[in-house]
């Protein structure tokens, strides 16, 4: 317990116990940083994998039974989001340990009463995780290229996702991979209210929201 508090960081560990505590239709408050994810790497990365002998296989999902799977290990919900949606998944010798999601047109942070539109070249990257059996051999480190590289080759040439910044592992993987950092939000929501505040490249239509269950704070992502 207390190696993985080193890893993460202590703030982002009373973060997650304090979210475990509080239940999530009563207050949310989260700080996150916006990344533009690096694609020329990511592509050379996926590429360089398709001739790794490992019995490690991430693809993208083409079943319903295999988007039901991701959402059951990921713990994401197609209906939490208003837009368009779809799963990836890691497998090492047939068993399931691996699963991303990405996003189109719109993205739902419902927890904090927060909308980000995304353009037409925008793809929005959430909800990865690694199961507990996995962690430690590599697995984010093959997953998060290939969705990169999937989204750009779908038609995305901008792919972003934001990571909690006092998540210190986490943090350190996802700025290795990027382009370019693009701004920071800082959004709190108690019963139905919502504010919201953005720093760099993220623009939002309003500060507050007194009803962002029906009227989420809309914000757009200006990437380089």
């Amino acid at each position: 317990m207390l190696n993985k508090i080193r890893k993460t960081g202590w703030r982002y560990s009373f973060a997650i116990l304090f979210n475990r505590i509080i239940p999530k239709w009563l207050f949310r408050i989260r700080r996150y940083v916006v990344y533009q994810m690096d694609v020329d790497r990511s592509i050379a990365a996926a590429e360089s994998q398709q001739t790794d002998s490992n019995s490690l296989t991430v693809q993208r999902c083409n079943s319903e039974s295999q988007m039901r799977a991701i959402e059951d290990l990921t713990w994401f919900k197609r209906e939490y989001s208003s837009g368009n949606s779809w799963a990836y998944q890691a497998s090492l010798e047939g068993k399931l340990i691996g699963g991303f999601w990405a996003a189109s047109d719109r993205f739902d942070e419902d927890e904090l009463g927060v909308r980000i539109e995304l353009s037409s070249q925008q793809a929005w990257l959430f909800a990865a995780l690694v199961s507990g059996e996995a962690r430690g051999q590599g697995v984010y480190c093959r997953l998060l290229p290939f969705v990169v590289a999937d989204a750009n080759a779908s038609g995305f040439s901008e792919v972003l996702l934001s990571v909690n910044p006092d998540n210190l592992r986490s943090n350190s993987i996802h700025k290795r991979w990027s382009k370019a950092t693009l701004g920071t939000v800082f959004a709190i929501r108690f019963f139905k209210i919502a504010c919201c505040f953005c720093s760099g490249s993220i623009k939002k239509d309003r500060t507050v929201s007194f009803n962002s269950g029906s009227n989420p704070i809309l914000l757009h992502i200006v990437s380089e």
